[in-house]
């Protein structure tokens, strides 16, 4: 007679453990769709920049960069560009035309190996308040608080960084970006 309650929790126990396996596949694939929903939001955001970085991408990646890129050039060219003068559509291509990320921009990140991260590295604000000090004859360094713009981290660390501070690392592979 023990033994029959212990049979009338095994189907509560598998239909427990059924729904949890159920959560963990939703909350996988959610997960999955919102990070080829954002990949795809970067490739159309910044298409004609993406035109240079196809090496890091995907080969569905570049397809949909291409199919997108022909629609785009395609509308552009029946609404707009055909009835521009010509020498003004060819300056259309130059590069400080097109529009490309905000490289101060922060961003998720993984550290793969120990590195130094220079959090001054491209910080635009600090140029500008660097060549206004010129004209001081202050002796302060780019320096944040704790004394240096220069942190180690080590492998396994998360960050949120600004992308132009870890750009480099990233393009060595020493940092990968997680979204």
């Amino acid at each position: 007679s023990g033994g029959g309650s212990g049979d009338a929790t095994d189907p509560i126990l598998a239909s427990l453990a059924a729904g949890i396996y159920k959560m963990e596949s939703d909350r996988v694939r959610f997960l999955l769709a919102d990070l080829t929903r954002t990949r795809l939001a970067k490739i159309e955001n910044h298409a004609l920049h993406n035109r240079d970085l196809v090496d890091r991408m995907s080969a569905e990646e570049v397809e949909y960069l291409k199919t997108y890129g022909g629609l785009v050039e395609r509308h552009l060219n029946r609404t707009v560009l055909n009835a521009m003068p010509k020498e003004a559509w060819r300056k259309l291509n130059e590069p400080d035309m097109i529009d490309s990320p905000d490289l101060d921009a922060y961003v998720f990140c993984k550290v793969l190996e120990t590195v130094e991260i220079d959090s001054s590295t491209g910080d635009k604000k600090k140029k500008a308040t660097s060549v206004a000090r010129d004209d001081d004859d202050s002796d302060e360094d780019d320096e944040d608080e704790m004394g240096s713009s220069i942190q180690e981290h080590t492998v396994g660390s998360f960050l949120i960084a600004r992308y132009a501070a870890i750009q480099k690392h990233v393009l060595e592979g020493r940092i990968v970006l997680l979204v």
